[in-house]
């Protein structure tokens, strides 16, 4: 009988080693899934942070452009700009139209001159007498 005892011990720690390896295999498969789940999960974020890179740059593209054109616009601005008349030139062009302006200077007639250089040489002539 004695044997018998140790046969049924042989099955029952084998029972309890096969149970075990099947625990660790159903975690090693467990394992193995997350572990295809994060892969899966690293290529989908590689593939959305390549988008977006690809995204910015063209979107920094787009910006270095604006600007190139923004640069040229306004060095067409600045040299136009040299044409201009600056301040000082408008304020004496302004003097001058305000001197010549009809509606606010005193303008003589011919015969209004010629009348008073007559008096203006009597007046003249008779200081000197």
């Amino acid at each position: 009988m004695p044997e018998k005892v140790q046969t049924t011990s042989f099955p029952v720690e084998l029972n309890e080693l096969n149970r075990r390896v099947r625990m660790i295999e159903i975690k090693i498969d467990k394992i193995e899934e997350r572990l295809l789940s994060l892969e899966k999960s690293i290529e989908q974020l590689q593939t959305d942070l390549k988008i977006l890179k690809d995204l910015n740059e063209k979107k920094i593209s787009d910006v270095k452009n604006e600007i190139s054109s923004i640069n040229e616009k306004i060095e067409a601005i600045n040299k136009k700009s040299e044409q201009f008349a600056s301040k000082v030139e408008l304020q004496k062009i302004k003097m001058f139209l305000d001197i010549i302006n009809p509606l606010t200077s005193n303008f003589v007639s011919k015969e209004e001159l010629e009348t008073r250089i007559e008096e203006l040489k009597k007046s003249i002539l008779k200081q000197e007498k």
